[in-house]
């Protein structure tokens, strides 16, 4: 397996070797792109779990006093908004701000979290998904437990990291095997036009590994907060090109050894 590794960053020509890999290798590099793909995409996100764990406590900081009162929010502090670079908060003691109003205003926000304290729910929104429920939801809920509970919030233990590492894991390979999708249905249809007559799954083999070089140099870029426009249409016709030269490169040496010496 570390074999193919190597080939695709030493002799990316030859990587239609590939054809003859086992099915357990072709797997197991599913997974190990995937796994490196999750390392990089942590240093992506580094700096904005820091941002929003500093921003995170300044909002925390400047909820007022409040309480729960049949199911309403109570305080001497009026409505109000509060933002910061990642989080967006609404506390609506005055029963002004709607849930449909915050969702208008994600669109054109900068900060990429909603937090709403509304007069009768709470509204959550990270990443346009959404969570929200009312205080009746919740019998014995007060100010003093609400505020605890968002202090939790803000103190991830090691069993919560772990399970977010094991989330982004599975998202990010999901997410890298529904691009390689394409990538492989293209290669199939290049493989048919130049007719080397290989199955399915021997140009899925191959165009895995033309793949893993443009996807893992994309990565590195973002990690390193480098925007690359076209992402995937880069990683893609990149692909395609390296599973290219490199069938056509097998046909070449297919060729020359068929000639009569």
């Amino acid at each position: 397996m570390f074999t193919y590794i190597k080939t695709v960053f030493t002799k990316p020509k030859e990587i239609y070797t590939a054809r003859n890999m086992k099915n357990s290798h072709y797997f197991s590099l599913i997974l190990l792109t995937g796994l490196i793909l999750t390392f990089l995409s942590i240093f992506e996100m580094f700096p904005i779990a820091v941002q929003f764990s500093d921003d995170y406590q300044e909002i925390k900081a400047s909820i007022p006093d409040f309480e729960l009162v049949d199911g309403q929010l109570e305080s001497d502090t009026g409505s109000y908004i509060y933002q910061t670079n990642s989080i967006m908060l609404y506390f609506d003691s005055e029963d002004r701000i709607t849930t449909d109003d915050i969702e208008s205003n994600i669109p054109t926000q900068a900060a990429p979290i909603s937090i709403g304290l509304l007069k009768d729910e709470i509204y959550f929104n990270a990443a346009n998904a959404t969570y929200s429920f009312t205080y009746d939801d919740f019998t014995y809920l007060t100010a003093d437990s609400l505020m605890e509970a968002m202090d939790n919030m803000g103190n991830f233990t090691i069993g919560m990291y772990i399970l977010l590492l094991i989330i982004l894991l599975i998202f990010n390979l999901i997410f890298y095997i529904i691009q390689l999708i394409p990538i492989s249905l293209f290669a199939n249809l290049l493989s048919i036009v130049q007719k080397t007559h290989m199955t399915f799954f021997q140009n899925a083999k191959i165009a895995l590994l033309a793949s893993m070089g443009p996807f893992i140099l994309i990565a590195i870029l973002s990690a390193f907060q480098i925007q690359v426009a076209y992402q995937y249409e880069i990683t893609l016709f990149s692909s395609l090109f390296l599973f290219y030269i490199s069938i056509t490169e097998m046909k070449k040496r297919i060729d020359k050894q068929k000639k009569p010496h």
